[in-house]
Protein backbone atom coordinates (compact mmCIF):
# COMPACT_ATOMS: atom_id res chain seq x y z
CA UNK A 1 0.00 0.00 0.00
CA UNK A 2 1.52 3.73 -1.03
CA UNK A 3 2.18 6.61 1.32
CA UNK A 4 -1.25 8.05 0.39
CA UNK A 5 -3.58 4.58 0.84
CA UNK A 6 -1.52 4.02 3.95
CA UNK A 7 -2.68 7.61 5.50
CA UNK A 8 -5.88 6.97 4.56
CA UNK A 9 -5.77 3.53 6.15
CA UNK A 10 -4.68 5.23 9.27
CA UNK A 11 -7.16 7.77 9.22
CA UNK A 12 -10.12 5.26 8.69
CA UNK A 13 -8.67 3.11 12.01
CA UNK A 14 -8.25 6.53 13.99
CA UNK A 15 -12.08 7.00 12.93
CA UNK A 16 -12.67 3.04 13.83
CA UNK A 17 -11.27 4.03 17.47
CA UNK A 18 -13.66 6.70 18.09
CA UNK A 19 -16.52 4.94 16.57
CA UNK A 20 -15.69 1.75 19.39
CA UNK A 21 -15.61 4.34 22.48
CA UNK A 22 -19.51 3.56 22.68
CA UNK A 23 -19.50 0.11 22.13
CA UNK A 24 -22.48 -0.89 20.34
CA UNK A 25 -23.79 1.12 16.82
CA UNK A 26 -25.92 0.18 14.08
CA UNK A 27 -25.16 0.67 10.58
CA UNK A 28 -27.50 -0.38 8.27
CA UNK A 29 -26.35 -2.59 5.35
CA UNK A 30 -27.85 -2.72 2.18
CA UNK A 31 -30.08 -5.56 3.19
CA UNK A 32 -31.29 -3.57 6.08
CA UNK A 33 -29.72 -4.80 9.02
CA UNK A 34 -27.97 -3.65 11.81
CA UNK A 35 -24.86 -5.55 13.11
CA UNK A 36 -22.13 -4.02 15.73
CA UNK A 37 -18.79 -3.37 15.68
CA UNK A 38 -17.66 -5.44 18.66
CA UNK A 39 -13.42 -5.91 18.19
CA UNK A 40 -10.66 -3.67 16.54
CA UNK A 41 -7.23 -4.14 15.72
CA UNK A 42 -5.87 -4.13 12.17
CA UNK A 43 -9.19 -5.97 11.11
CA UNK A 44 -12.57 -5.24 11.36
CA UNK A 45 -14.36 -7.35 12.77
CA UNK A 46 -18.66 -7.25 13.08
CA UNK A 47 -21.98 -8.98 14.34
CA UNK A 48 -25.12 -9.18 13.09
CA UNK A 49 -27.27 -7.40 15.64
CA UNK A 50 -30.56 -9.62 14.81
CA UNK A 51 -28.46 -13.05 14.36
CA UNK A 52 -27.33 -15.55 16.34
CA UNK A 53 -23.52 -15.54 14.68
CA UNK A 54 -20.26 -15.38 15.51
CA UNK A 55 -18.75 -12.09 14.16
CA UNK A 56 -17.49 -11.31 10.75
CA UNK A 57 -13.94 -10.28 9.89
CA UNK A 58 -13.31 -7.48 7.23
CA UNK A 59 -9.48 -7.88 6.84
CA UNK A 60 -6.90 -5.41 6.07
CA UNK A 61 -6.37 -6.92 2.93
CA UNK A 62 -10.12 -6.16 2.30
CA UNK A 63 -9.76 -2.58 3.35
CA UNK A 64 -7.09 -2.02 1.55
CA UNK A 65 -8.68 -3.39 -2.00
CA UNK A 66 -11.41 -1.07 -0.93
CA UNK A 67 -9.40 2.13 -0.93
CA UNK A 68 -7.35 1.53 -3.75
CA UNK A 69 -10.03 -0.22 -6.33
CA UNK A 70 -13.40 1.14 -4.31
CA UNK A 71 -15.13 -1.39 -5.90
CA UNK A 72 -14.91 -5.20 -6.09
CA UNK A 73 -16.80 -8.64 -5.09
CA UNK A 74 -17.40 -7.57 -1.84
CA UNK A 75 -20.00 -9.28 1.27
CA UNK A 76 -22.48 -6.28 1.70
CA UNK A 77 -21.09 -5.51 5.77
CA UNK A 78 -18.02 -4.30 3.70
CA UNK A 79 -18.67 -1.12 1.46
CA UNK A 80 -21.25 0.29 4.21
CA UNK A 81 -18.95 0.10 6.97
CA UNK A 82 -16.14 1.49 5.22
CA UNK A 83 -18.34 4.69 3.94
CA UNK A 84 -18.79 5.45 7.26
CA UNK A 85 -15.30 4.95 8.22
CA UNK A 86 -13.87 6.42 5.31
CA UNK A 87 -15.80 9.64 5.52
CA UNK A 88 -18.15 9.39 2.83
CA UNK A 89 -21.15 8.83 5.38
CA UNK A 90 -22.05 10.98 8.73
CA UNK A 91 -21.27 9.60 11.94
CA UNK A 92 -24.26 11.41 12.86
CA UNK A 93 -26.29 8.13 11.27
CA UNK A 94 -24.69 6.16 13.78
CA UNK A 95 -27.20 4.79 16.19
CA UNK A 96 -26.49 3.52 19.45
CA UNK A 97 -28.11 -0.12 20.19
CA UNK A 98 -29.54 0.40 23.90
CA UNK A 99 -33.23 0.79 24.83
CA UNK A 100 -33.96 3.58 22.42
CA UNK A 101 -32.75 1.67 19.68
CA UNK A 102 -35.57 -0.95 20.35
CA UNK A 103 -38.55 1.53 20.35
CA UNK A 104 -37.76 2.22 17.40
CA UNK A 105 -37.59 -0.91 15.79
CA UNK A 106 -40.34 -2.36 17.47
CA UNK A 107 -42.33 0.86 18.57
CA UNK A 108 -45.56 -0.58 19.14
CA UNK A 109 -44.43 -2.86 21.60
CA UNK A 110 -42.24 -0.54 23.98
CA UNK A 111 -44.81 1.84 24.01
CA UNK A 112 -47.22 -0.82 25.42
CA UNK A 113 -46.14 -4.07 26.84
CA UNK A 114 -42.42 -3.45 27.75
CA UNK A 115 -42.84 -1.67 31.46
CA UNK A 116 -39.42 -0.32 31.89
CA UNK A 117 -38.97 -2.06 35.60
CA UNK A 118 -38.00 -5.99 35.34
CA UNK A 119 -37.26 -7.02 38.61
CA UNK A 120 -39.95 -6.36 41.32
CA UNK A 121 -40.18 -7.49 44.57
CA UNK A 122 -43.55 -7.45 46.53
CA UNK A 123 -43.20 -8.04 50.43
CA UNK A 124 -44.76 -7.82 53.62
CA UNK A 125 -45.94 -9.83 56.13
CA UNK A 126 -47.73 -13.31 55.93
CA UNK A 127 -51.19 -12.75 54.52
CA UNK A 128 -50.93 -9.41 52.82
CA UNK A 129 -51.61 -11.26 49.47
CA UNK A 130 -48.60 -11.29 48.14
CA UNK A 131 -49.21 -14.31 46.01
CA UNK A 132 -52.56 -13.19 45.06
CA UNK A 133 -51.08 -9.68 43.73
CA UNK A 134 -48.19 -11.32 41.65
CA UNK A 135 -50.90 -12.54 39.24
CA UNK A 136 -52.72 -9.02 39.54
CA UNK A 137 -49.21 -7.71 38.70
CA UNK A 138 -48.62 -9.73 36.00
CA UNK A 139 -51.99 -9.32 34.50
CA UNK A 140 -51.80 -5.77 34.98
CA UNK A 141 -48.55 -5.89 32.52
CA UNK A 142 -50.26 -7.79 29.94
CA UNK A 143 -53.00 -5.18 29.70
CA UNK A 144 -51.02 -2.63 28.84
CA UNK A 145 -51.82 -0.66 31.95
CA UNK A 146 -49.78 2.57 33.17
CA UNK A 147 -46.82 1.48 35.26
CA UNK A 148 -47.30 4.20 37.94
CA UNK A 149 -51.18 2.76 37.77
CA UNK A 150 -49.71 -1.15 37.85
CA UNK A 151 -47.42 -0.13 41.30
CA UNK A 152 -50.21 1.79 43.38
CA UNK A 153 -52.95 -1.06 42.72
CA UNK A 154 -50.27 -3.41 44.03
CA UNK A 155 -48.72 -1.57 47.07
CA UNK A 156 -52.81 -0.46 48.03
CA UNK A 157 -53.98 -3.90 47.90
CA UNK A 158 -56.26 -2.26 45.51
CA UNK A 159 -58.95 -4.90 44.32
CA UNK A 160 -61.45 -2.37 42.76
CA UNK A 161 -59.66 -3.10 39.42
CA UNK A 162 -61.57 -5.76 37.85
CA UNK A 163 -59.13 -8.93 37.92
CA UNK A 164 -59.37 -11.35 34.67
CA UNK A 165 -57.73 -14.38 35.52
CA UNK A 166 -57.86 -15.94 32.41
CA UNK A 167 -55.46 -13.65 30.59
CA UNK A 168 -52.99 -15.30 33.83
CA UNK A 169 -54.00 -18.88 32.48
CA UNK A 170 -52.91 -17.95 28.92
CA UNK A 171 -49.60 -16.81 30.06
CA UNK A 172 -49.10 -20.52 32.20
CA UNK A 173 -50.54 -22.32 28.72
CA UNK A 174 -48.20 -20.58 26.81
CA UNK A 175 -45.39 -22.08 29.19
CA UNK A 176 -44.19 -18.19 29.50
CA UNK A 177 -44.44 -18.44 33.16
CA UNK A 178 -42.63 -20.18 35.90
CA UNK A 179 -42.65 -20.42 39.61
CA UNK A 180 -39.67 -21.43 42.08
CA UNK A 181 -39.61 -21.49 45.34
CA UNK A 182 -35.80 -20.54 47.01
CA UNK A 183 -34.91 -22.34 50.11
CA UNK A 184 -31.63 -22.26 51.81
CA UNK A 185 -30.32 -25.89 49.22
CA UNK A 186 -31.35 -24.28 46.69
CA UNK A 187 -28.60 -23.25 43.99
CA UNK A 188 -27.13 -21.92 41.13
CA UNK A 189 -27.11 -25.91 39.32
CA UNK A 190 -31.33 -25.64 40.10
CA UNK A 191 -31.66 -22.16 38.31
CA UNK A 192 -29.07 -21.87 35.59
CA UNK A 193 -27.53 -25.16 34.79
CA UNK A 194 -25.33 -28.13 36.13
CA UNK A 195 -24.55 -31.36 36.35
CA UNK A 196 -27.54 -33.94 37.01
CA UNK A 197 -27.21 -37.88 37.92
CA UNK A 198 -29.44 -40.04 35.58
CA UNK A 199 -30.54 -43.14 35.65
CA UNK A 200 -28.22 -45.27 33.94
CA UNK A 201 -25.67 -43.92 36.55
CA UNK A 202 -23.69 -41.14 34.09
CA UNK A 203 -24.02 -37.66 34.72
CA UNK A 204 -24.97 -34.89 32.23
CA UNK A 205 -25.26 -31.00 32.04
CA UNK A 206 -28.35 -30.10 32.19
CA UNK A 207 -30.39 -26.57 32.00
CA UNK A 208 -32.13 -25.09 34.72
CA UNK A 209 -35.40 -23.57 35.11
CA UNK A 210 -33.85 -19.87 34.60
CA UNK A 211 -32.07 -20.49 31.82
CA UNK A 212 -34.58 -22.34 29.83
CA UNK A 213 -37.31 -19.47 30.00
CA UNK A 214 -34.48 -17.02 28.98
CA UNK A 215 -34.16 -18.84 26.01
CA UNK A 216 -37.73 -19.30 25.19
CA UNK A 217 -37.69 -15.36 26.01
CA UNK A 218 -34.64 -14.73 23.35
CA UNK A 219 -36.11 -16.94 20.93
CA UNK A 220 -39.52 -14.54 20.70
CA UNK A 221 -37.56 -11.44 20.84
CA UNK A 222 -35.35 -12.88 17.88
CA UNK A 223 -38.35 -13.78 15.88
CA UNK A 224 -40.47 -10.53 16.56
CA UNK A 225 -38.13 -8.41 14.72
CA UNK A 226 -38.45 -7.59 11.32
CA UNK A 227 -36.34 -10.45 10.21
CA UNK A 228 -36.36 -12.32 7.07
CA UNK A 229 -34.43 -15.33 7.76
CA UNK A 230 -35.28 -18.65 9.43
CA UNK A 231 -33.29 -18.85 12.53
CA UNK A 232 -31.37 -21.89 13.00
CA UNK A 233 -33.75 -23.68 16.14
CA UNK A 234 -36.74 -22.89 13.61
CA UNK A 235 -35.12 -25.12 10.79
CA UNK A 236 -34.01 -27.65 13.34
CA UNK A 237 -37.05 -28.28 14.49
CA UNK A 238 -38.53 -28.25 11.12
CA UNK A 239 -36.44 -30.79 9.42
CA UNK A 240 -36.35 -32.94 13.07
CA UNK A 241 -38.99 -32.36 15.59
CA UNK A 242 -42.19 -34.20 14.59
CA UNK A 243 -40.48 -37.08 13.17
CA UNK A 244 -38.47 -37.56 16.60
CA UNK A 245 -41.44 -37.18 19.19
CA UNK A 246 -43.14 -39.85 16.59
CA UNK A 247 -40.42 -42.44 17.47
CA UNK A 248 -39.11 -42.25 13.70
CA UNK A 249 -35.46 -41.53 12.21
CA UNK A 250 -34.37 -38.75 9.79
CA UNK A 251 -32.27 -39.87 7.43
CA UNK A 252 -29.75 -37.88 6.41
CA UNK A 253 -27.93 -38.87 3.06
CA UNK A 254 -24.60 -38.81 2.79
CA UNK A 255 -22.37 -37.21 -0.78
CA UNK A 256 -20.17 -40.65 -0.83
CA UNK A 257 -21.60 -44.49 -2.17
CA UNK A 258 -25.35 -43.15 -1.46
CA UNK A 259 -24.76 -43.89 1.96
CA UNK A 260 -26.60 -42.36 4.54
CA UNK A 261 -27.34 -42.05 8.30
CA UNK A 262 -30.17 -41.96 10.40
CA UNK A 263 -31.27 -39.01 13.34
CA UNK A 264 -32.75 -40.53 16.48
CA UNK A 265 -33.14 -38.20 18.82
CA UNK A 266 -32.06 -34.38 19.91
CA UNK A 267 -31.66 -32.12 22.23
CA UNK A 268 -30.10 -28.36 22.70
CA UNK A 269 -26.92 -29.34 22.74
CA UNK A 270 -26.67 -32.32 21.01
CA UNK A 271 -27.87 -34.45 17.55
CA UNK A 272 -27.60 -38.38 17.99
CA UNK A 273 -27.41 -40.23 14.88
CA UNK A 274 -27.29 -44.13 13.63
CA UNK A 275 -24.75 -45.15 11.07
CA UNK A 276 -25.60 -47.10 7.99
CA UNK A 277 -24.19 -50.30 9.86
CA UNK A 278 -26.55 -49.84 13.38
CA UNK A 279 -23.82 -48.10 15.29
CA UNK A 280 -25.54 -45.68 17.68
CA UNK A 281 -22.77 -44.32 19.56
CA UNK A 282 -22.07 -41.10 17.63
CA UNK A 283 -23.31 -37.41 18.00
CA UNK A 284 -23.12 -34.07 16.26
CA UNK A 285 -22.98 -30.77 18.28
CA UNK A 286 -25.72 -28.36 17.90
CA UNK A 287 -23.29 -25.04 18.85
CA UNK A 288 -20.75 -26.32 15.81
CA UNK A 289 -24.10 -26.73 13.16
CA UNK A 290 -25.44 -23.41 14.76
CA UNK A 291 -22.26 -21.99 13.53
CA UNK A 292 -22.28 -23.51 9.87
CA UNK A 293 -25.53 -21.92 9.44
CA UNK A 294 -25.11 -18.53 10.32
CA UNK A 295 -21.90 -18.31 8.91
CA UNK A 296 -23.08 -20.10 5.52
CA UNK A 297 -19.38 -21.69 5.20
CA UNK A 298 -18.06 -25.37 6.03
CA UNK A 299 -16.05 -24.41 9.83
CA UNK A 300 -12.79 -26.71 10.43
CA UNK A 301 -14.93 -29.87 12.17
CA UNK A 302 -12.52 -32.00 13.78
CA UNK A 303 -13.05 -35.20 14.37
CA UNK A 304 -13.67 -36.69 10.77
CA UNK A 305 -17.28 -35.52 11.19
CA UNK A 306 -17.41 -33.08 8.34
CA UNK A 307 -19.20 -35.79 6.19
CA UNK A 308 -21.88 -35.82 8.52
CA UNK A 309 -22.60 -32.19 9.27
CA UNK A 310 -22.20 -31.12 5.70
CA UNK A 311 -25.39 -32.72 4.59
CA UNK A 312 -27.48 -32.00 7.76
CA UNK A 313 -26.29 -27.99 7.20
CA UNK A 314 -27.83 -28.39 3.19
CA UNK A 315 -30.84 -29.46 4.43
CA UNK A 316 -31.48 -26.59 7.28
CA UNK A 317 -30.54 -24.65 4.53
CA UNK A 318 -32.80 -25.72 1.82
CA UNK A 319 -35.58 -25.11 4.69
CA UNK A 320 -34.53 -21.82 5.33
CA UNK A 321 -34.53 -20.88 1.73
CA UNK A 322 -38.20 -22.61 1.10
CA UNK A 323 -39.83 -21.37 4.59
CA UNK A 324 -42.02 -18.13 5.16
CA UNK A 325 -40.68 -16.04 7.55
CA UNK A 326 -43.78 -14.44 9.36
CA UNK A 327 -42.90 -12.06 12.13
CA UNK A 328 -44.79 -12.53 15.42
CA UNK A 329 -45.74 -11.08 18.34
CA UNK A 330 -43.07 -10.10 20.93
CA UNK A 331 -44.47 -11.49 24.06
CA UNK A 332 -43.49 -11.20 27.69
CA UNK A 333 -42.56 -14.04 29.81
CA UNK A 334 -42.25 -14.09 33.72
CA UNK A 335 -40.11 -16.00 36.40
CA UNK A 336 -41.83 -15.48 39.96
CA UNK A 337 -39.40 -16.34 43.19
CA UNK A 338 -40.96 -17.19 46.23
CA UNK A 339 -39.31 -16.59 49.52
CA UNK A 340 -36.39 -15.35 47.54
CA UNK A 341 -34.68 -14.17 50.79
CA UNK A 342 -34.80 -17.70 51.56
CA UNK A 343 -32.14 -18.51 49.28
CA UNK A 344 -28.28 -17.81 48.71
CA UNK A 345 -28.80 -14.74 46.22
CA UNK A 346 -24.86 -14.84 45.49
CA UNK A 347 -24.69 -18.82 45.06
CA UNK A 348 -28.09 -19.23 43.05
CA UNK A 349 -27.43 -16.70 40.46
CA UNK A 350 -23.83 -16.43 40.35
CA UNK A 351 -21.90 -13.87 37.57
CA UNK A 352 -25.80 -13.24 36.46
CA UNK A 353 -26.68 -11.23 39.28
CA UNK A 354 -25.50 -8.10 37.33
CA UNK A 355 -27.15 -9.42 33.93
CA UNK A 356 -30.78 -9.26 35.38
CA UNK A 357 -30.43 -5.15 35.72
CA UNK A 358 -32.91 -3.31 33.12
CA UNK A 359 -29.95 -1.54 31.27
CA UNK A 360 -27.80 -4.93 30.87
CA UNK A 361 -30.56 -7.04 28.79
CA UNK A 362 -29.95 -7.64 25.33
CA UNK A 363 -26.55 -6.00 25.70
CA UNK A 364 -23.89 -7.55 28.15
CA UNK A 365 -23.38 -11.28 28.26
CA UNK A 366 -21.33 -13.74 30.34
CA UNK A 367 -19.46 -17.12 29.90
CA UNK A 368 -21.41 -19.51 31.48
CA UNK A 369 -18.98 -21.91 33.89
CA UNK A 370 -20.30 -25.13 32.78
CA UNK A 371 -21.51 -25.11 29.50
CA UNK A 372 -19.25 -22.29 28.14
CA UNK A 373 -21.86 -20.69 26.42
CA UNK A 374 -22.41 -16.96 26.14
CA UNK A 375 -25.10 -16.23 27.65
CA UNK A 376 -27.68 -12.95 28.28
CA UNK A 377 -30.70 -11.73 30.09
CA UNK A 378 -33.60 -10.64 27.77
CA UNK A 379 -35.53 -7.58 28.10
CA UNK A 380 -38.72 -9.69 27.61
CA UNK A 381 -37.93 -11.05 30.93
CA UNK A 382 -39.47 -10.19 34.19
CA UNK A 383 -37.99 -11.20 37.58
CA UNK A 384 -41.08 -11.39 40.03
CA UNK A 385 -39.84 -11.66 43.50
CA UNK A 386 -42.07 -12.06 47.14
CA UNK A 387 -40.55 -11.81 50.59
CA UNK A 388 -41.98 -12.40 54.18
CA UNK A 389 -41.13 -9.55 55.96
CA UNK A 390 -41.59 -11.39 59.49
CA UNK A 391 -38.40 -13.78 58.12
CA UNK A 392 -35.85 -11.41 57.26
CA UNK A 393 -35.59 -7.86 57.47
CA UNK A 394 -35.38 -6.07 54.32
CA UNK A 395 -32.37 -3.71 56.11
CA UNK A 396 -30.38 -6.61 56.02
CA UNK A 397 -31.03 -8.70 52.98
CA UNK A 398 -28.28 -8.96 50.24
CA UNK A 399 -27.13 -5.50 49.01
CA UNK A 400 -26.80 -6.64 45.32
CA UNK A 401 -30.56 -7.91 45.24
CA UNK A 402 -31.90 -4.34 47.11
CA UNK A 403 -30.08 -2.43 44.19
CA UNK A 404 -31.53 -4.47 41.39
CA UNK A 405 -35.34 -4.79 42.54
CA UNK A 406 -37.87 -2.22 42.74
CA UNK A 407 -39.51 -2.86 46.31
CA UNK A 408 -43.84 -2.98 47.12
CA UNK A 409 -44.57 -3.17 50.46
CA UNK A 410 -47.84 -5.13 50.94
CA UNK A 411 -49.73 -3.63 53.43
CA UNK A 412 -52.63 -5.29 55.29
CA UNK A 413 -56.49 -3.94 53.77
CA UNK A 414 -58.50 -3.35 56.48
CA UNK A 415 -61.30 -2.76 53.91
CA UNK A 416 -61.12 -6.65 52.38
CA UNK A 417 -62.57 -7.89 55.73
CA UNK A 418 -66.77 -7.88 55.87
CA UNK A 419 -67.17 -9.33 59.11
CA UNK A 420 -67.09 -6.43 61.45
CA UNK A 421 -65.78 -8.20 64.42
CA UNK A 422 -62.86 -9.59 62.43
CA UNK A 423 -62.18 -5.81 61.00
CA UNK A 424 -62.16 -4.80 64.63
CA UNK A 425 -60.23 -7.69 66.11
CA UNK A 426 -57.79 -7.02 63.07
CA UNK A 427 -57.35 -3.53 63.42
CA UNK A 428 -56.48 -3.95 67.39
CA UNK A 429 -54.28 -6.58 67.28
CA UNK A 430 -52.08 -4.47 64.30
CA UNK A 431 -52.07 -1.72 66.38
CA UNK A 432 -50.61 -3.71 69.46
CA UNK A 433 -47.79 -5.33 67.25
CA UNK A 434 -46.85 -2.48 65.63
CA UNK A 435 -46.29 -0.34 68.75
CA UNK A 436 -44.50 -3.34 70.68
CA UNK A 437 -42.58 -4.82 67.54
CA UNK A 438 -42.74 -3.06 64.44
CA UNK A 439 -45.48 -2.98 61.39
CA UNK A 440 -43.25 -5.64 59.28
CA UNK A 441 -45.28 -8.26 61.63
CA UNK A 442 -48.85 -6.89 61.11
CA UNK A 443 -51.64 -9.45 60.74
CA UNK A 444 -52.48 -10.14 56.50
CA UNK A 445 -56.02 -9.65 55.53
CA UNK A 446 -56.23 -13.12 53.97
CA UNK A 447 -56.58 -14.76 57.78
CA UNK A 448 -60.33 -12.49 58.33
CA UNK A 449 -61.13 -12.24 54.50
CA UNK A 450 -63.42 -15.26 54.89
CA UNK A 451 -64.73 -14.89 58.41
CA UNK A 452 -68.66 -15.49 58.23
CA UNK A 453 -69.87 -15.92 61.83
CA UNK A 454 -68.14 -16.37 64.78
CA UNK A 455 -67.65 -20.35 64.43
CA UNK A 456 -65.10 -19.14 61.72
CA UNK A 457 -63.34 -16.70 63.62
CA UNK A 458 -63.20 -18.34 66.79
CA UNK A 459 -61.53 -21.11 64.69
CA UNK A 460 -59.19 -18.76 63.34
CA UNK A 461 -58.03 -17.00 66.58
CA UNK A 462 -57.31 -20.34 67.83
CA UNK A 463 -55.88 -22.06 64.86
CA UNK A 464 -54.07 -19.57 62.86
CA UNK A 465 -54.12 -16.47 64.67
CA UNK A 466 -52.77 -17.69 68.43
CA UNK A 467 -49.78 -19.51 67.09
CA UNK A 468 -48.85 -16.60 64.68
CA UNK A 469 -48.48 -14.54 68.17
CA UNK A 470 -46.58 -17.15 70.26
CA UNK A 471 -44.20 -16.96 67.55
CA UNK A 472 -44.21 -12.99 67.25
CA UNK A 473 -43.88 -12.30 71.21
CA UNK A 474 -41.26 -15.32 72.00
CA UNK A 475 -39.81 -14.50 75.22
CA UNK A 476 -41.68 -11.02 76.00
CA UNK A 477 -44.35 -12.62 78.34
CA UNK A 478 -45.70 -9.45 79.32
CA UNK A 479 -46.73 -8.10 75.21
CA UNK A 480 -48.03 -11.72 74.41
CA UNK A 481 -50.42 -12.03 77.60
CA UNK A 482 -51.48 -8.20 76.03
CA UNK A 483 -52.20 -9.83 72.73
CA UNK A 484 -54.08 -12.81 74.11
CA UNK A 485 -56.63 -10.65 75.96
CA UNK A 486 -57.49 -8.80 73.03
CA UNK A 487 -57.61 -11.76 70.87
CA UNK A 488 -60.28 -12.79 73.61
Amino acid sequence: MDKELEKSYDEIKNKLYKLTDKKYHVLKTVENKPFKIIQHNDNIRVYPFTEKSTPMTISKNEIEKYLEEGEGNYNSYTPIILEYLEGKKSFDDIEVVNNEYKIEKNEVFQKSKNMKTKNIMLYGAPGVGKTHNYKRLITMIENIENEKTIFDTISKNDTTNNFDNSIFETIKNEKRIEFVTFHQSYSYEDFIEGFRPQDNGNIKLEDGIFKILCDEAKINLLKSFDNKEVLFIDALNLLLKEKIENQENVKIHLKRNNSFYNIYDYNDKTIYFEKQNGDKSHTLAIKTLEKMYYEGINIIVNGGLAPYYNPLLEELLKLKNKTKVEKIEQKNFYIVIDEINRGNISKIFGELITLIEEDKRDIYEVTLPYSKEKFKIPSNLYIIATMNSTDKSIATIDIALRRRFTFLKMKPNLDLVKNEKAKDLMKKLNDHISNTINEDYQLGHSYLMKIVDDNDLEFVKEYKIKPLLEEYFYGDEKNFNEAIKILG
